[in-house]
């Protein structure tokens, strides 16, 4: 899965990346390629486009609803003369957001679907943002930018779709400025979404992906039945991901999902079911909860969408 090179084996981080030696990326066989995938499921985004720019403004803020806290780690308001790479851009949310509440000196946007990239550019031309689109490939994640033309990458909920997620990473240390930095979402393994809604919700109270581990049905609940690719991952795995890529990795924080939150009250009932599992029990029972009343693991809100900030190592 990643390309290891010799350094890493003195760092703090090796113990989680021989792990990452032997974890198996897990991709549907069975399914449609991503290009394809992506090309027909938008995120929340109407395939006829917007209206109008209040409706376009309207969803985006909806949308950062959805999951308290997001916003706050990822924010779009803080990138005025910036140039900024949205990676993954989908329908063209987060572009609304930048084009909207900073005043980036250069806006690019890139999408391994062309459709997507077209929505995108629909909503852009709408609200009168200007943006510089990019096609790119799973296979090689490469943006056509110059060496060291970005100052921020923004990517959200992409990484964990790919099948070698430091084939991006390699490809941002090329783009970004010395100083410049990603900030990244990625699917968190300590969440309700793994531990109460498959593990319980799903796999024992509606009887789904039987025979299956919790973090195998996992893949298939987040974007879609046939999404060919959806991982998760442990903080530390995922900062150990990005070192063996060149990068320092700071965990900003965790946001939760709103379906995450519904399901809290049935925590109750999946501790006392004999079925589920001892280690998601375990997760389960040593929840405590924050002043916001979110679940919180070992210090960590408990929640699916997982933030970082990366910056480039030497």
């Amino acid at each position: 899965m990643v390309d290891l090179p010799e350094f890493v084996h003195t760092n703090p981080l090796a113990n989680a990346l021989r792990r990452i030696r032997s974890r198996r990326t897990y991709r549907r066989t069975d399914g449609a390629s991503s290009e394809s995938y992506w090309s027909g499921t938008h995120v929340d985004a109407p395939s006829a486009g917007f209206a109008s720019v209040a409706e376009s403004l309207s969803h985006y803020k909806w949308r950062n609803a959805m999951y308290p806290g997001y916003i706050e780690l990822m924010p779009t308001s803080s990138a005025d003369g910036l140039s900024v790479l949205d990676y993954g851009c989908g329908p063209g949310n987060d572009l609304v957001g930048f084009g909207h509440h900073s005043k980036p000196a250069a806006l690019h946007a890139a999408d391994v679907s062309t459709h997507s990239l077209g929505l995108a550019r629909a909503r852009a031309a709408l609200h009168g943002i200007p943006v510089t689109f990019h096609h790119t490939s799973e296979a090689t994640s490469k943006v056509d930018l110059p060496d060291q033309s970005i100052d921020l990458i923004h990517c959200a909920g992409v990484l964990h779709h790919l099948p070698d997620p430091a084939l991006a990473l390699r490809e941002w240390r090329r783009i970004l400025k010395p100083a410049g930095r990603a900030q990244v979402m990625v699917y968190h393994r300590d969440s309700i979404w793994l531990h109460l809604h498959v593990a319980y919700d799903l796999q024992i109270r509606k009887g789904m992906y039987p025979g299956m581990t919790a973090l195998e049905a996992f893949h298939r609940t987040t974007d879609g039945e046939g999404c060919p690719i959806a991982n998760c991952y442990g903080a530390e795995e995922f900062q150990a991901i990005c070192a063996a890529s060149g990068f320092a990795c700071r965990l900003s924080g965790v946001a939760m999902s709103l379906l995450e939150l519904r399901a809290m009250p049935r925590r109750w009932d999946a501790l006392g079911d004999k079925r589920l599992p001892d280690a998601h029990r375990e997760f389960l029972y040593h929840l405590a909860l924050n002043d916001h009343g979110w679940p919180v693991s070992n210090g960590r809100v408990a929640g699916l969408n997982a933030c970082f900030m990366l910056t480039v190592e030497g």
